[in-house]
């Protein structure tokens, strides 16, 4: 008997084309948005040269993840009441203009109200993004648009932190004004270009019906708490993380060129997103043949182990093999993670699901910061040791969920 066409696999390149246009526009916007990430990642730096100390700027980085955590609950719910391009252009626009209010903030009240700010209106847009997704991307092409979406991201953002890291030699100022205005691009982009995706009036679930239906999924309670507990880790990576690679005073000589720590730092992250960019679409489609909770539990593993081999670094080479088992647990468990979450979700409620999950993410990003520094003054076992074990216990929680869609191969598991 002939094997129907639908069910012979596409090649990558065949992925990609089947993608829609609005997924496309979606990925450029995000590119951008992403390139002119510029001041997380060095927010640590910035103000504790403005005189901070190590634990009230853990707390202003931690503010990002209180105005995150609101924001995701207003996002979702605004995401399914009034659609998800609306969301992203208001949301993006609002925090443009929050960068450069944290950028004139004079004293630390206002840099933690500016920060809370940035992390609300960044709250609202993300949840918004995933849905829209999930609405105009096929099932079976989700795994791939979700790491085509992370290589636009990753792509972005390695651009963005190696000039990030250059930017912060001469001037933090640029840092800033770059992060609003391609901010302000992805708005106008949504406004302009994206269709409005899934409107309450149309598919919107009863409020009391998303919270019961949450309630009862045990499945998404053990994405959840691992998706919180890896966001502990990746809380360092704008924290922590900044302060041990420019107080280690570990440089690199670049063809005469001498990289101070700061530049090493950003060519640290910008490995990460380059690293990511190229390699995060074949290791996914490799990914796809084994089952979905031992593959995020080995993402997640390796994502404490990489941050873990920290405590040895003592040159770029050490932190660079580092960052980059690190890097290999992200792209391994992130977009096994998101599909997992859209076949979680029911249509009706996907911007509540993507809600919900942003404030997983939030609260990592709450407490991570200040635990990263509490641990960071105890000493670098207890900060990189403590991420290690982290990323076990993530594993563990992935492996020990109950869930029928623990079958080999992501694709085929988003079609059931």
């Amino acid at each position: 008997m002939t094997t129907p066409a639908a069910a012979t696999p596409r090649s990558l390149l065949g992925d990609l084309r089947a993608l829609p246009r609005p997924f496309w526009i979606l990925a450029a916007g995000t590119f951008i948005n992403r390139l002119g990430t510029f001041v997380w990642p060095f927010l640590t730096i910035y103000l504790t040269r403005q005189g901070h100390s190590v634990g009230a700027v853990a707390w202003a980085v931690g503010s990002f993840g209180i105005g995150s955590f609101f924001g995701g609950a207003i996002g979702g719910w605004c995401t399914d009441r009034y659609g998800r391009r609306n969301v992203i252009a208001i949301g993006s626009a609002a925090s443009a203009c929050c960068v450069l209010l944290l950028y004139a903030a004079s004293s630390f009240p206002a840099v933690i109200a500016c920060t809370i700010l940035i992390g609300l209106a960044g709250g609202t847009y993300h949840p918004a993004a995933s849905a829209l997704l999930v609405d105009v991307v096929p099932p079976d092409l989700r795994l791939r648009a979700y790491a085509m979406l992370r290589l636009a991201l990753n792509a972005g953002f390695a651009c963005g932190a190696a000039l990030g890291g250059v930017l912060a030699n001469y001037s933090f100022a640029w840092l800033f004004v770059g992060d609003a205005v391609t901010t302000f691009i992805y708005s106008l982009i949504a406004i302009l270009a994206l269709p409005h995706g899934l409107r309450g009036q149309t598919k919107q679930a009863p409020l009391s019906v998303a919270l019961g239906h949450i309630r009862r999924d045990r499945a998404f309670h053990s994405l959840f708490l691992a998706a919180f507990l890896s966001t502990l880790i990746f809380a360092q990576f704008g924290s922590t993380y900044s302060l041990y690679v420019t107080h280690s005073g570990i440089s690199l000589g670049l063809l005469g060129w001498l990289a101070r720590p700061e530049a090493v730092y950003g060519l640290l992250l910008g490995w990460n997103g380059l690293f990511v960019t190229c390699a995060e679409l074949p290791l996914t489609r490799w990914s796809q043949r084994f089952s979905v909770r031992p593959t995020m539990a080995a993402g997640y593993f390796l994502l404490g182990g990489g941050f873990f081999l920290n405590l040895f670094a003592s040159d770029f080479a050490s932190l660079f093999l580092a960052m980059t088992i690190f890097t290999i647990g992200e792209m391994v468990a992130t977009p096994i993670a998101h599909a997992y979450l859209a076949l979680l979700a029911p249509e009706s409620l996907r911007g509540r699901y993507m809600g919900a999950m942003e404030l997983a993410h939030s609260l990592g990003a709450i407490i991570g910061p200040a635990l990263g520094a509490q641990l960071y003054q105890c000493g670098p076992l207890a900060l990189w040791g403590g991420c290690g074990l982290i990323g076990i216990l993530s594993a563990l929680v992935i492996l020990g969920s109950a869930s029928a869609a623990n079958a080999p191969g992501t694709v085929r598991v988003a079609q059931s």
